[in-house]
């Protein structure tokens, strides 16, 4: 048996936050699959006002253009930690700073030096970062990460300590693949390709990109794609296009928006920025083929484009995408199959709970 302390606030200022929802209600959830690992998701008072106080801090000092002080850390809550009677911490925040004598686990990383780049940000903030993320990685028992990718690149920064650098999948524990029979009927489906667009943040998550995609193609072709656009548009809202089998709707429940990647052909987010993109295995999953950025993570999500299809974003690119899948069946049928099987061997529950057991176990020396 491992016990493991999830180092996160009881609540949050952002309740739909990914992470901090990652970790409250999914990550626990592993020992549905791995009955030898348990749980304890933090209780702490003191720890949540922390860190909602923490991070309202950081907010405000954003909008007034003051410089970030990140470098102060999270806090590990020691009393609680003890009370749990657990064996490690996992933490997804920055480092805790008092967590010396205690074996932590590290969901963390340095994200894409080229998404960075392209974001603004300077090789001093770059190099600022990478010295920051390192002391962390230093004291982490184990660092998590996603992709192979990334493991690589930090262990190509910190050889010292390249072995503590470990690839684990995020793990998504209600994501019910197709099956093979489901997934026939959809690939023999005569109709419209049919388009799909999920993001609270549209801007960042390239809606803009995909209207102008969708207007680049002729009248006729229009006709044959239908796109449905799922957002609260958190983050501005974007004027659509008038375009002929266009549907938009705000926030939709899990459940339903499942059934959208199970019932669409198609899914594009061509972000902007993107760490991960849950989205992506989850429409993989129900043979739905993404369309992702250009960036280091995206690209192993899909298999350099065995699984899917990578875009710089160029609206003009995107059409083009779109026409071809609007005209070569083979070409789509085999996207969607091969997206499924990367599902199936890389991102399904069982696989990816079992995987964090081992590094738990690895952790602990058991």
């Amino acid at each position: 048996m491992v016990s493991i302390y999830v180092q996160n606030p009881k609540w949050f200022l952002r309740p739909r936050n990914t992470d901090w929802r990652y970790l409250r209600f999914m990550l626990p959830r592993i020992q549905e699959f791995e009955p030898e690992c348990r749980f304890y998701a933090s209780r702490s008072l003191r720890g949540a006002w922390r860190a909602n106080a923490r991070y309202a801090r950081q907010v405000l000092n954003r909008k007034l253009g003051y410089a970030q002080r990140d470098s102060d850390g999270s806090y590990l809550d020691r009393g609680e930690f003890a009370r749990s009677h657990c064996d490690a911490v996992f933490c997804h925040d920055d480092f805790p700073r008092n967590a010396e004598g205690v074996p932590v686990i590290w969901q963390n990383s340095l994200l894409d030096p080229a998404m960075q780049r392209a974001r603004g940000h300077s090789q001093e903030d770059l190099a600022a970062q990478r010295a920051l993320k390192g002391a962390g990685f230093e004291k982490a028992r184990a660092v998590q990460v996603s992709t192979r990718a990334e493991q690589l690149r930090l262990a190509g920064w910190f050889p010292h300590i390249a072995s503590k650098f470990v690839v684990v999948p995020f793990f998504l524990p209600d994501v019910k693949p197709i099956s093979s029979t489901q997934q026939a009927e959809k690939i023999g489906r005569k109709g419209p390709l049919r388009c799909l667009f999920v993001g609270h943040e549209a801007k960042r998550k390239g809606l803009e990109r995909v209207y102008a995609a969708m207007t680049g193609l002729s009248s006729s072709l229009q006709q044959h794609i239908q796109l449905t656009v799922v957002s609260s548009q958190s983050d501005g809202p974007i004027h659509a296009p008038s375009l002929p089998n266009l549907r938009i709707t705000g926030a939709l429940p899990y459940r339903a928006v499942q059934q959208l990647f199970q019932d669409s052909d198609v899914f594009l987010m061509p972000s902007f920025f993107e760490s991960y993109g849950l989205a992506f295995p989850e429409a993989m999953a129900q043979g739905t083929i993404p369309v992702v950025p250009d960036w280091e993570v995206q690209r192993e999500i899909v298999d350099n484009g065995r699984c899917g299809i990578v875009t710089s974003g160029d609206s003009t690119e995107i059409s083009r995408i779109l026409e071809r899948l609007c005209d070569d069946a083979s070409y789509r049928a085999n996207l969607s199959v091969q997206a499924r099987e990367r599902f199936l061997q890389c991102f399904d529950p069982k696989i990816v709970a079992r995987q964090f057991h081992s590094l738990f176990r690895q952790v602990l020396g058991r």
